[in-house]
């Protein structure tokens, strides 16, 4: 019985590690300011235009109300080109590091459509002009893309600036024109590149945005209804000036000096597969077409075989909410925001604490059933204590009683109802003298005195 309670010690020595530590995420709801583009923010709009007042011995954003556009500021030409080299949206700048919520405002989305009949006429007239003119002793022959700003002379008529501009009081319309060559296979399958025209207009739209940020990583989803077209600013010195319209401006010709531009002349390579027509290379031809080096191919998984029109959407769309990537462009807004925060939780395995507890309940239920056992058969011994039953245990009358030869020896059966011993003295098997103390105890519970085994 004794070993059984001393097992009962064990489990916990061997007990396999249950409790364990894992990584895991705590999310809550709490109302913070997160930010927004403000581009459509009349107050904010001198963030993304230089409009210089009209008239002079006004009072800087007081009574200025009167201004002329020149051109956008220097960050948001810096974002175009970032968003547009990158391909994607930039790192934006939000004030909680693991955080998502939703937000909705105003700012613009560029849209390109078909050019109609006299349009494709204008755009055709310019491409002529512009490959008529020599570039020291070569000709343009051929021109596969042609991408262009038209823009108010001062004597009324149209220009097309082809190239980036600066900050400067000009005339354009708010649009880009493109015309470009879009190979096709034809009905006959035969690879032919007909010609595209296409014109790119600033639109006011409605965005509606789902953005979280967590452990670096960004992600912006959502959906825009786009709105009316927004035509260059008219400023009149009588008229108070619309700095909104001004900044969406200022937005256009920022995205626009990202598409400017002409491939033509020494640019015939493997954007059109023009070098390969015109053999630039010993050994070249068309067989060779869709030998696309490492970088081509990189653009071309970029492009995801989507058209240009698509692209230049995707790409106004990526600027405006580049827009968030300087924290001097956006407004903040109260809104609803889902925090999350790295935590390490605590479980246990339940099967590894099943195994040693369940026999560690078996071990003590034996022992109680034991007792049960030993109560019902043996009775109530009370008062005693284990030397009491160890001294007992030595006596010569207990190894020699007949009760001995039972199958259920009882140290009752043998002292017998009260239990009394007397003092005996002899000789142990070594030949020394030995003396034994008897134990005494009567139904009253007295306890006798003992002692035992001490040699003389």
């Amino acid at each position: 019985m004794a070993f059984f309670a001393w097992s009962l010690l064990l489990p916990p020595f061997f007990t396999p590690a249950t409790l364990f530590i894992y990584e895991s995420t705590k999310v809550e709801e709490t109302t913070a300011l997160m930010p927004y583009p403000s581009i459509a923010n009349t107050s904010e709009a001198h963030r993304f235009t230089w409009s210089p007042p009209t008239q002079r011995g006004t009072t800087q954003y007081l009574n200025d109300t009167r201004r002329t556009f020149t051109g956008p500021r220097t960050i948001l030409g810096l974002l175009a080109t970032a968003t547009s080299s990158l391909g994607e949206i930039p790192p934006l700048d939000l004030p909680y590091n693991n955080s998502a919520y939703s937000v909705k405002f105003y700012a613009p989305i560029v849209r390109c459509e078909d050019a109609n009949n006299t349009e494709q006429q204008r755009m055709d007239t310019f491409l002529r002009e512009e490959m008529a003119n020599t570039k020291d002793s070569r000709v343009e022959t051929h021109n596969a893309y042609y991408s262009f700003v038209p823009t108010y002379n001062s004597t009324g008529d149209l220009d097309a600036v082809w190239h980036p501009r600066h900050q400067m009081a000009s005339r354009p319309l708010n649009e880009l024109w493109m015309t470009f060559l879009r190979p096709t296979i034809n009905d006959h399958g035969k690879r032919i590149k007909p010609r595209h025209y296409q014109i790119c207009r600033p639109h006011n739209a409605s965005y509606h945005l789902n953005i979280s940020q967590l452990n670096g990583f960004q992600q912006v989803s959502g959906n825009y209804s786009t709105g009316a077209a927004i035509p260059f600013p008219q400023d009149d010195p009588d008229q108070v000036s619309n700095m909104t319209q001004h900044a969406y401006t200022a937005f256009m010709l920022a995205l626009s000096d990202q598409l400017v531009g002409k491939l033509a002349c020494l640019d015939l390579d493997a954007y059109f597969e023009l070098d390969e027509e015109m053999e630039l290379y010993k050994g070249q031809n068309e067989s060779q077409i869709f030998d696309l080096s490492d970088q081509r191919l990189r653009d071309k998984g970029l492009a995801r075989n989507r058209t240009l029109d698509v692209l230049i959407e995707e790409l106004s769309f990526n600027t405006s909410v580049a827009l968030m990537h300087n924290r001097l462009l956006t407004s903040m807004i109260n809104t609803t925001v889902k925090l999350t925060d790295n935590v390490n939780r605590y479980d246990y395995k339940p099967l590894g604490l099943f195994i040693p507890y369940a026999l560690a309940n078996m071990f003590a239920f034996v022992c109680i059933v034991l007792g049960v056992v030993s109560y019902i058969r043996d009775g109530v011994m009370p008062g005693k204590k284990v030397q009491d039953f160890v001294y007992a245990a030595r006596s010569p009358e207990f190894h020699s009683h007949p009760s001995l030869g039972s199958r259920n020896p009882s140290l009752g059966a043998a002292l017998g109802a009260d239990g009394v011993m007397e003092m005996r003295v002899g000789a142990g098997d070594d030949g020394r003298a030995r003396s034994w103390r008897s134990v005494r105890w009567s139904g009253d519970a007295r306890r006798g005195e003992g002692g035992g085994g001490a040699n003389v």
